[in-house]
């Protein structure tokens, strides 16, 4: 399998590109806690990554890392990049990265690689040092805090970025969080009031239970920060939902997120830093063609990858979207109305058998998790029911929800078996919703199921098993999913707890590949 940022794979080709890696160098400044006058030398963009490795994505990431010097010499006078990475544990390392390698790396290059486990890095990105060096990247000159430092936590987020602003001072960020994601399940966004709560992206897995960053916690650590973010870049699987994009609107001028998954390399980072710098009136332009370049060279990678003779390259289903969101709040007031419609058109037993009917074939977008495609269900929806919906809602919810798009971009399998997504919705039945345990190797095997009811109540049923283990998840339905901004604006859960049609429990994109 291909490594990608939702499963624990490994992609080893990125290695050589990793070895070859030019200097960083160390902080501009060790004083974390940034004022709020920009010192000068104030550039156009700097882009600020945040990244983990995720037990399997060190490879990967430490690519994209690499890719931050390849852009060209005259780009890096408008564009500064600061990192904060922290490397996983010497096992995981082991096992996702040497022993998937075809070559033997020199015995003192594994010992620095090891040195470095469970270690912070920061560093800003120097273009003028060019003496490529395979162990540069692992001086412990740049390790920052202390070993195992929790990365999921708020404050190591926004000490991050207030660092990484006065160091790299500018007119425009953008905040990249690299690492595995979930996309949006209430129990795995649990309320954020307390730095152990579980959170949905950047799982720090050397920490229990894996936590990670909620939509409520992740709000909480870039809203406090000494600056705005014009984009917020989550280079993680599943991202593209559209509970996250509304819980973080008021942070950013645009997102870029994954509906479906991204591979470990993540996104063409050189080419973000040249567009950048060439578009510098123009940030529209630029997100546009780096979403492009980054689906490009994620097919091109799948290609190759076939022609050697691999099979893994049909797992590589990916896409990315780059979103406005000053158009988020008009598409959230006729997406209310679209919820109050299909709420009293339930109501009609003939409205509700088309409405059941669409629901059961909803489109899923991961096996495991409730996320359906939005505009897939929307459409269908108001398709059906033209005595509820006209023609004029048809036209100005569909022109709403465009209008937030500044570009849109999926793989060559996705295009042409026509599956790609828009962006994703959580779908539950009376309130609660489900999980599917489904084997990683063979997706078409189903191992078992949660059910997640509205009032905290857990069941938990195994294949062969045939009583459900019965206990209960952290929170309900009330505090999770009726606290987001989201369902506050459209009242959506309304929704949740009304429909009585369990939605189909399987991604098409996924079972494909188990019926190939």
């Amino acid at each position: 399998m291909i490594m990608t940022k939702k499963y624990l794979l490994t992609l080893a080709a990125v290695l050589c590109c990793v070895m070859t890696m030019t200097v960083m160098t160390a902080c501009v400044n060790d004083d974390n806690s940034a004022g709020s006058d920009r010192p000068s030398g104030q550039t156009e963009y700097a882009i600020l990554l945040y990244g983990y490795g995720g037990r399997n994505l060190d490879i990967g990431i430490l690519g994209n890392m690499m890719d931050f010097y390849k852009a060209k010499s005259e780009s890096y006078g408008k564009v500064k990049i600061a990192c904060q990475y922290k490397y996983s544990s010497a096992e995981d390392m082991q096992k996702y990265w040497f022993d998937m390698l075809n070559e033997k790396l020199p015995d003192e290059t594994v010992k620095a690689i090891k040195d470095m486990e469970l270690q912070t890095v920061r560093f800003v990105v120097d273009n003028t040092v060019n003496a490529p060096d395979e162990n540069v990247l692992l001086n412990k000159e740049y390790i920052y805090g202390p070993k195992d430092n929790y990365v999921a936590n708020v404050d190591s987020l926004t000490n991050f970025i207030n660092w990484a602003t006065k160091a790299c001072p500018a007119k425009h960020y953008i905040l990249i969080v690299s690492d595995h994601g979930g996309g949006y399940q209430p129990h795995d966004d649990l309320p954020f009031n307390a730095p152990s709560q579980t959170r949905g992206v950047l799982y720090d897995q050397s920490h229990t239970p894996n936590e990670h960053f909620t939509a409520s916690s992740l709000k909480y650590a870039i809203g406090r920060a000494n600056a705005h973010m014009d984009v917020i870049y989550l280079d993680a699987c599943l991202m593209n939902t559209i509970e996250y994009q509304f819980e973080l609107k008021e942070l950013a001028n645009y997102f870029i997120l994954s509906s479906f998954t991204v591979p470990g390399a993540g996104g063409s980072y050189s080419v973000l830093i040249d567009e950048l710098a060439k578009n510098t009136g123009d940030i529209e332009t630029a997100l546009k063609n780096f979403n492009k370049a980054s689906v490009d060279k994620w097919d091109k990678d799948a290609a190759q990858q076939a022609a050697q003779g691999s099979t893994d390259s049909k797992w590589d289903y990916h896409d990315m979207t780059v979103t406005r969101t000053s158009a988020l709040d008009a598409f959230g007031a006729k997406f209310k109305e679209f919820t109050d419609k299909l709420v009293a058109a339930y109501a009609d037993e003939s409205h509700k058998a088309k409405i059941d009917t669409i629901t059961k074939y909803a489109f899923k977008v991961n096996n495991e998790r409730p996320g359906y495609d939005l505009v897939d269900y929307a459409k269908s929806i108001v398709d059906a029911l033209p005595d509820v919906y006209d023609d004029h809602f048809a036209l100005e919810i569909g022109t709403a929800f465009n209008n937030c798009l500044v570009s849109q971009y999926c793989s060559d399998f996705l295009m042409n078996k026509g599956l790609s997504v828009d962006c994703s919705i959580m779908l539950g039945v009376e309130g609660n919703y489900y999980f599917y345990d489904y084997d990683r190797e063979k997706p078409e095997i189903l191992k078992g199921h949660k059910i997640y009811h509205a009032d905290g109540k857990l069941e938990t049923y195994k294949s062969g098993v045939a009583e459900p283990e019965v206990t209960t998840w952290p929170s309900t339905l009330a505090d999770t999913y009726e606290q987001l901004s989201f369902d506050k604006a459209t009242g959506w859960s309304r929704w949740i707890k009304l429909n009585k049609q369990l939605p189909c429990n399987n991604s098409p994109v996924e079972m494909h590949f188990a019926i190939e």
